[in-house]
């Protein structure tokens, strides 16, 4: 299984030391990989839950594209990258989570 440590040391840290808390980016990182972590979307209230194992690849690949994409050193880009917890927070993960096709969806709305 992974763990959080292995979610922090793929991520793609920014240069500016502000933005890569490590204590809130854990707290986002349990949230969101055991209940699911609440987020709003035109009055409608979805929970967007990962594993553990999806993050840490999620991580990963931003990390490739981070690395790779920028037309500037890798060093000049990440000042760039937004902080990890930020990351988890909008939700950035998911453009990174390889989805397995299901034909069961479950959706929770909360009102």
């Amino acid at each position: 299984m992974a763990t959080f440590e292995e979610f922090w040391d793929a991520y793609p840290h920014c240069t500016n030391p502000r933005r890569s808390k490590k204590v809130i980016t854990r707290g986002v990182f349990k949230q969101i990989t055991t209940t699911g972590r609440k987020f709003n979307v035109e009055g409608i209230s979805l929970y967007i839950r990962a594993t553990p194992e999806q993050l840490v690849a999620a991580a990963k690949a931003y990390a490739e594209d981070v690395d790779r994409d920028y037309e500037v050193p890798s060093s000049e880009a990440r000042k760039y990258v937004p902080g990890a917890s930020v990351w988890l927070n909008q939700s950035r993960h998911s453009e990174w989570i390889e989805e397995e096709e299901t034909e069961e969806v479950k959706i929770r709305i909360v009102k």
